[in-house]
């Protein structure tokens, strides 16, 4: 976060509305969610964690999409400065998906994870079930009991890869994106990090069992 700060005050004297300050915006956006998001990560608060992580995922996406460096995304990012109710703050799932497919040789599935959060975000049936299990661990008579490990395991797993994954958005120059020119030095930790991430954590996710059918979220 103190990178992204210094960065973007740096981006935002020269010009605050060049496609490097919106990118720096939505940066700084997605770390202070993470940073509420890690203070949900328990049995009884996990379905708000749900609401966070929407809003993390489209900020994270739509700075992905910001970083295209084509004409096309610097117009929808003055349409984004502009205040217009429009789908400007809409990311293009399908472009990064693409990109990312393309490098890593497999699909990143970014609009159906944005889906799937959705649904346990909005106040569906689905959202209320998750709201009803939180809820009964410590207001129910009596309270209900939960196995931990079980429980929080794929959620501090999903939180991890969503660090992780904002890492590779917003330094890694990849081909085709702008470049933020963050000073990596100043972020000593964020490759071990990465790497113990994909090590440790993605084997989890890979393991863990999606409980919402799909027919709840768009694929």
């Amino acid at each position: 976060m103190r990178e992204f700060v210094r960065r973007g005050d740096e981006e935002y004297r020269n010009n605050e509305r060049s496609q490097s300050s919106a990118c720096f915006f939505l940066a700084i956006r997605s770390v202070s969610l993470l940073c509420a998001m890690g203070k949900l990560l328990t049995p009884q608060t996990r379905d708000s964690m749900k609401v966070l992580a929407r809003g993390f995922l489209e900020s994270r996406d739509l700075l992905m999409t910001f970083r295209f460096d084509d004409q096309s995304v610097r117009n929808k990012i003055g349409y984004w400065f502009e205040d217009k109710m429009d789908s400007s703050w809409k990311a293009d799932h399908t472009r990064c998906e693409q990109l990312f497919t393309k490098l890593a040789g497999k699909s990143s599935e970014f609009a159906k994870k944005w889906s799937q959060t959705t649904t346990l975000a909005h106040p569906t049936r689905f959202a209320a079930q998750n709201s009803v299990a939180c809820a009964t661990i410590w207001a129910a008579i009596p309270p209900r009991q939960e196995d931990y490990s079980a429980t929080m395991e794929p959620e501090v797993a999903d939180y991890l890869t969503s660090i992780a994954s904002l890492i590779v958005m917003a330094t890694y120059d990849l081909p085709g994106l702008i470049s933020l020119e963050c000073d990596l030095s100043r972020m000593p930790t964020i490759d071990i990090f990465k790497q113990l991430v994909s090590d440790m954590v993605v084997p989890i996710l890979n393991k863990s069992i999606e409980n919402l059918p799909p027919s709840s979220y768009r694929t």
